[in-house]
This record gives structure tokens, C-alpha cells and sequence, in this order.
């Protein structure tokens, strides 16, 4: 470094003290990255303070030269540079990607931050010739025009009113706080980065999952999933449904340089789309093949060859038509409201729980008719489950009516721990469901060749779906309707 006027060196000191400073803040104020540590500052600092140090030790003539000197005062030259032009570059660039900025302030702050080391180069150019007055102005303009552009974007853009830190940091929160899974992935499909809700519903971290196909974390490639409606994920004993959207992007060229995957979760959606198909179609066939057969028992009591016979049969067949009626109601606003409603978790023993529902169905049934059915009952001495009961005591009514119903003689109600939740198997050994309920379940609707007999079997289903677990039907030999239930404890 050559031996500097003092008050060069103090300029020199000056510029580069606070090229940390400015750094800083041009990282803050784009929003790029706004959590520095004072440890951070320092280590940062320290190269800085060396060349200040040197600046100074040069303008008193007490700085030896050499080669490897010359080298260190070199690379911290270049390191002071460095932040300089990172620190415009920053500016420049995000306030031109923001609509709300105007280019004029970024440039403005650029020219601010170089205008000084400008000015400075240029006082020791003409220093020597022209001579001390053009190096002095030299001087004097490096940190008067930089103080005034400063001012000039403080006032007449209001800098610190509106900044673009909020544009890059509400881009990060986008992502970080939606409920969306959201993937970017390259040309070639391989994951380049990915939201929170991504390693939080997979169970993968994302230096697993970086560089890697999405193919391997969703088992569907970009155009396996452009052509699907609805993506079904399982995710331990859960089942979730999500609308795929896959949105190419490109460069200022055109060029394309990836996809951003979004899966946006629909579960709710669809089951309260099914549950309005089944409801409108189920409702309209029970009830109008029931009013039909109340309408034709009333008239039969009314025709002259029945006036001297007993009408028991007729008025009992009436009775029972609008019972059925009645009940059907009943499981149908049952459903409703649980379905469309908000998840209400609360913790409970499911053994108590069905403990109770088994007495109130067998009791129910005994002021019936039908044989005695003998049911047993394998569980654990507690099982705390944190759940929404209503939905769940709903399923394993139905579940419990069902089974006892249609029995011959046995009725097996198992429960068993499961990973992070409960199954509960019910087992009768009754003639089984018919396949056409089965079909209908399995359709996800109710069709007009595949009607079931009322809603018992979507209120099974429709009561573990909203709680995210699992419901599966056997009839080989009678009926096993298998439910599992996660713990939302566990979850």
C-alpha cells in the first residue's frame, strides 16, 4: 500500500469500517437474510480492521513492504470490495424484481455505496498531478455525493417506509406457512427445494430429500400427477386427498428451468361432496319406496272387501315404515352434522366408550324383535384415545347396530393397540353384506343400480374418514367391519 496523506487514510478507514455495516444492511433490507449475530459482525469485521489498521500504519511511513505483505493487502482490498459490490447488487436487483420500488432508489443506493470508494481512488490518482486541490475536491465529492443520495432516497422514496424485505420475506412465508405441499423441482424432476409441511407430512428431512426424484417421495411423476384430479396420500393409518397442480417456470429467456409442484389438501371437500351425492340420492329412494308402501297399506284399510277383516298387518307395516322413516332422518342429520362440522378433538377410553354403545344397542334391541345374540367383548383395561367422539361413537354405533341385527348368534368386537392409534374389529356371523352396499362403498356414490338399504355403512365410513383413519369390510364368512383410529396425541 503506498504511504497515504492522513487524511486519505482516514477516508479509507471511514470507507471501509463501514463496509460491514452496509452489508448488513443491504442483506436486511431486501429481506434476504435478517438475523446477524454480534459474533457474526466480528468475524466479518476483523479482516476490515486489519486493512484500517494498515491504511493508517501507511500514512505515518511505519508499513514495511514485501511480497507477502503486498499479497495480504491484496486479498483485504478485494474482501472490503467484495462487500461493497455484493451489498449493490443486492439493492439494485430487488428493488428492480419489486413493483412497488422504483429502480431509480436501488440504483440511487448503489451509486451511494461505490461513490466513495470512487472518490477515494480518485484523490490518490490526483494527488500527485494535477495536485493536492483536485484531489482534495475528489475527496470532498466521494462523501458529499453519496450522502446526498442517501438523503435523497430517505426522503423523496421514503426507504424505510416501504422496503423490499417485505416482498422476499413474504415470498418465504408463502411457502413456509401455507398448508400446501409445496415441491420445486429441476428439468430432470429432482427435488431443489421444498416447504416445511413437505418434511412434516412425509417424515423426511430436507437434506433427504433434496436431489432426489419427487417420483421417489410421491410415487407419481410430474406427469402421472398433470393428469390426476385427486392425489390419495397414506400416511400411516391416514388417508388424505390433495388437487395436484403442476406449474412449469421459466427465466427471463423463456427458458424453462423446473416445475413448482403444489398439493393443496381437499379431504374435507371431497367427503362433503359424497356425503351431498349419497344423502340426495339415498334420501329420494327410501323415502319414496317407503311412502309407497305406507301409501299402499292406508289404502288397503280404506278398500270395502278389508272392512271386515283384520287390519293389524296393514296398520303394523305402516307403523314400522314410518319408524324407518323416522330413523332414517335421524342417521342422516346424524351424519350432517358431524361430516360438516370442524374436527373437535377431546380425549376419552375407548374401551368405556364402546363398552357403553354395546348396552345401549343390546338393550335397544331387546325391546325388539329377533333372537338373543351373545356378544363378546376382547379389549384392553383402558385405551385413552384423543379424538372427535361424536364422529367416532357415530361409526361404532352403526358399526355395533349392524353387527347385532344381522347375527345368527355371535357378535366379536375386538379392540388392539395400532402404531399411533386404536383398530376396532366387529364380527358377526350373519348371511353378510350384500355385495351391491359393498359396490356402492366402493364407488364413493350411490348410483341407481347400486343402492344400499339406508346409511348405516356410510355412516361407518364417512365417521372414520373424518377422522383420518382407515375402514375396511369382510364378508367371507358373515360380516367383519375392521376401523382404525389414530391418536391425535401421537400425531
Amino acid at each position: 500500500m503506498p504511504e497515504l496523506p492522513l487524511w486519505a487514510a482516514i477516508g479509507v478507514v471511514a470507507w471501509s469500517l463501514s463496509t460491514v455495516p452496509w452489508l448488513i444492511f443491504a442483506f436486511q433490507y431486501t429481506g434476504k437474510y435478517t438475523r446477524f449475530q454480534r459474533r457474526t459482525v466480528g468475524l466479518l469485521s476483523i479482516p476490515v480492521v486489519i486493512y484500517s489498521v494498515m491504511a493508517v500504519a501507511s500514512s505515518s511511513g511505519r508499513l514495511a513492504g514485501g511480497v507477502l505483505l503486498d499479497l495480504f493487502l491484496t486479498f483485504t482490498s478485494l474482501y472490503v470490495l467484495f462487500f461493497l459490490i455484493i451489498g449493490i447488487y443486492l439493492v439494485v436487483r430487488t428493488t428492480h424484481e419489486y413493483g412497488h420500488l422504483s429502480l431509480v432508489q436501488g440504483v440511487a443506493l448503489g451509486v451511494a455505496g461505490f461513490g466513495t470508494f470512487l472518490g477515494l481512488n480518485t484523490s490518490g490518482i490526483l494527488i500527485d498531478d494535477p495536485g493536492i486541490t483536485a484531489a482534495s475536491g475528489a475527496y470532498a465529492v466521494g462523501f458529499v455525493l453519496p450522502a446526498g443520495l442517501i438523503a435523497f432516497t430517505i426522503f423523496g422514496y421514503d426507504m424505510f417506509e416501504s422496503t423490499p424485505a417485505a416482498g422476499t420475506i413474504g415470498e418465504q412465508a408463502i411457502a413456509r406457512e401455507t398448508d400446501d405441499l409445496v415441491f420445486v423441482v429441476d428439468q430432470s424432476e429432482r427435488i431443489i427445494k421444498l416447504n416445511p409441511k413437505v418434511t412434516e407430512t412425509f417424515g423426511v428431512s430436507r437434506t433427504e430429500a433434496l436431489g432426489e426424484p419427487i417420483e421417489e417421495i410421491l410415487d407419481r411423476s410430474l406427469d402421472q400427477l398433470r393428469r390426476m384430479d385427486t392425489y390419495e396420500l397414506q400416511t400411516g393409518i391416514s388417508r388424505r386427498q390433495f388437487d395436484p397442480t403442476v406449474s412449469p417456470f421459466t427465466d427471463q429467456h423463456g427458458r424453462q428451468l423446473g416445475s413448482l409442484v403444489s398439493l393443496h389438501e381437499v379431504t374435507e371437500r371431497e367427503l362433503r361432496k359424497q356425503r351431498l351425492e349419497v344423502l340426495n340420492r339415498v334420501l329420494r329412494h327410501n323415502l319414496r319406496n317407503t311412502v309407497d308402501v305406507i301409501k299402499s297399506n292406508a289404502e288397503a284399510l280404506t278398500e270395502e272387501e278389508y272392512a271386515d277383516r283384520p287390519t293389524d298387518e296393514h296398520a303394523d307395516t305402516i307403523i314400522d315404515s314410518a319408524d324407518g322413516l323416522a330413523h332414517l332422518g335421524q342417521k342422516a342429520r346424524l351424519i350432517d352434522r358431524f361430516v360438516s362440522r370442524s374436527v373437535r378433538d377431546t380425549e376419552r377410553d375407548l374401551t368405556a366408550v364402546v363398552s357403553e354403545l354395546i348396552e345401549d344397542v343390546c338393550n335397544a334391541k331387546t325391546n325388539g324383535t329377533g333372537p338373543d345374540v351373545t356378544v363378546e367383548f376382547e379389549r384392553p383395561e383402558s385405551a385413552l384415545l384423543l379424538t372427535d367422539w361424536e364422529a367416532l361413537a357415530a361409526a361404532l354405533e352403526s358399526a355395533i347396530e349392524n353387527a347385532i341385527e344381522h347375527a345368527e348368534n355371535t357378535v366379536s368386537i375386538t379392540i388392539t393397540e395400532y402404531t399411533t392409534g386404536y383398530r376396532i374389529t366387529v364380527t358377526d356371523d350373519g348371511p353378510g353384506i350384500p355385495d351391491s352396499e359393498l359396490e356402492s362403498l366402493d364407488a364413493g356414490r350411490e348410483t341407481p343400480l347400486q343402492h344400499g338399504s339406508g346409511l348405516g355403512l356410510w355412516q361407518i365410513k364417512w365417521g372414520i374418514k373424518k377422522l383420518n383413519g382407515t375402514v375396511s369390510f369382510q364378508t367371507d364368512s358373515g360380516t367383519t367391519v375392521e376401523m382404525t383410529v389414530p391418536d391425535q396425541s401421537a400425531t
